[in-house]
């Protein structure tokens, strides 16, 4: 049984860090080959610093406004270190979803590489968002040997692949890899808990679900398509108001499920709008 600790806050992420994972230590390219790279996918890149220690480069199509003027946002790669597979916790471990092999990968690797922006904080999430996902498909593109990709402001540990045929296009990309959707049974009763994990990264809220009887399969669905679309049209819900909920296992306009901005039920502490499944709502609610 997990024990739930909600003094673990999670708040915007000025700095959003993602780490790629490998058994053996991988050799860092030169700054100048990781320019390359990131200018392919991205267009001009200037080099900040070449340091191999910390390495940082300013992406001319990712201005950032300031009172003075506008600034490119910068990415930074961090050198090779060791990785201990016991840093990620009991509970992450279970919502490896979408990698149902995630458990035996993990225990493989024994290095890591940190990669993450800097100085972009102040894009709009939209645009932040697909400066993070040309960033990350352009370090796994540099690195051959990278044996899985993990990303704690979300707990999502994914295969490479997943950001090389990355189903979503633009800053939806995002969603791939900087949210989870997690589920939890609730000890000594028949209730369980959906959630989304990541989209608070951004500024934005993620979604909850507590519910008994309904296939979480279906919620889970449900809770994906309201949290992307939470993401896509920056948050368009009004506490109070309703979105069309499930029936039969679909989503259907008919029906009616209320929602409310509220912090979260399972940690890490952060807002979520809570979608009340009528009928089939657990907990108590006021």
């Amino acid at each position: 049984m997990l024990q739930q600790n909600l003094d673990e806050k999670s708040e915007f992420q000025r700095l959003f860090q993602m780490y790629l994972l490998f058994e053996e230590e991988a050799e860092r390219p030169n700054a100048e080959a990781i320019r390359i790279a990131i200018e392919t996918q991205c267009g001009k890149t200037d080099i900040v610093s070449g340091s191999d220690a910390l390495s940082s480069f300013a992406v001319e199509a990712y201005k950032v406004a300031y009172r003075d003027g506008e600034m490119p946002a910068q990415v930074m790669m961090a050198d090779v270190t060791p990785f201990q597979p016991e840093s990620i916790t009991d509970m992450e471990r279970t919502q490896f979803w979408t990698m149902p092999d995630g458990e035996d990968v993990l225990e493989q690797c024994r290095y890591k590489l940190l990669i993450s922006d800097f100085m972009a904080a102040g894009l709009d999430y939209k645009s932040r968002s697909a400066l993070l996902a040309d960033w990350l498909e352009a370090a796994v593109s540099l690195f051959p040997t990278c044996k899985a990709i993990w990303i704690p402001s979300s707990g999502k540990l994914l295969h490479p692949s997943e950001i090389a045929d990355n189903p979503y296009e633009g800053a939806a990309r995002f969603l791939q890899f900087g949210m989870n959707i997690r589920y939890f049974t609730i000890h000594g009763t028949e209730d369980s808990l959906v959630d989304s994990l990541g989209l608070f990264a951004l500024g934005l809220p993620d979604v909850q679900y507590h519910f008994h009887t309904l296939d979480p399969n279906d919620v889970s669905r449900h809770a994906f398509s309201v949290a992307a679309y939470l993401f896509e049209a920056d948050v368009p819900v009004n506490d109070g108001e309703t979105i069309a909920g499930l029936l039969n296992g679909e989503m259907a306009p008919e029906v009616h499920w209320p929602c409310r901005f509220e912090m979260s039920l399972i940690q890490p502490a952060r807002e979520v709008m809570d979608v009340c499944p009528g009928e089939y709502a657990a907990g108590e609610r006021e």
